[in-house]
């Protein structure tokens, strides 16, 4: 899931369920996610990857910011 930075998922467990997040970081099986709202950049949710299903190909700014290494706000 190296790969998963900055791509959008949909989470399939637990009590956010059917949430969308975005990919801030991996960290081995456990994805770092953010949705700028109740789970901003300063304290992501750690999830285990199998526990998330990608939502197709997004182009976005601020993914190519993610992906760059930029700071984004929880705003962006």
């Amino acid at each position: 899931m190296a790969d998963a930075v900055a791509r959008i998922v949909r989470s399939l467990a637990g009590h956010d369920r059917g949430e969308l997040f975005c990919v801030l970081e991996t960290q081995g099986a456990y994805l770092l996610l953010c949705d700028g709202k109740r789970r901003k950049l300063v304290s992501p949710k750690r999830k285990k990857a199998v526990h998330t299903a990608p939502v197709g190909e997004f182009r976005h700014p601020v993914l190519d910011r993610i992906q760059a290494g930029d700071r984004i706000s929880n705003q962006d």
